[in-house]
C-alpha cells in the first residue's frame, strides 16, 4: 500500500465552494480562511494577509495584500486530497504548496 497522495483538481466554482470556503486552511506559519462571498483574510507569519478572490476559466483567482503590500493578482490550480489543499500558482505552472484542510469557522 503507498502513502503517496492522490491529487484531484478541483475544476468548478460549486465544488471548491463544497470543499474549501469556510474553512480553516493552515501550514506553517500560514492561517487563512477562504469565505464563500469572495473575501479572503488571515495572517503569514503574525502579519496580517487580506484579498478577494473570484473562480474564472476552471483557476482560483486572488488578489492579496500582506500587511497593506499589494501581492498582485494570481490565478491557481486547486487540488484537494483527503484533508489537504495544493494550489499552484500562475495557472499551475509556477510553485506549489500544500495547506491543511480544518474545521468549518463559524458564521
Amino acid at each position: 500500500m503507498s502513502d503517496k497522495l492522490i491529487w484531484q483538481r478541483i475544476n468548478n466554482v460549486g465544488m471548491f465552494c463544497e470543499q474549501i470556503t469556510g474553512k480553516h486552511l493552515t501550514s506553517g506559519g500560514l492561517e487563512f480562511v477562504i469565505y464563500p462571498d469572495g473575501r479572503i483574510s488571515g495572517t503569514a507569519d503574525g502579519q496580517k494577509f487580506s484579498g478577494s478572490w473570484v473562480w474564472r476559466d476552471g483557476f482560483f483567482c486572488r488578489k492579496a495584500e500582506l500587511e497593506g503590500k499589494d501581492l498582485g493578482v494570481d490565478c491557481e490550480v486547486i487540488e484537494i486530497s483527503n484533508d489537504q489543499m495544493r494550489y499552484t500558482r500562475d495557472k499551475g505552472m509556477g510553485d506549489s504548496a500544500v495547506v491543511e484542510i480544518g474545521k468549518s469557522v463559524p458564521g
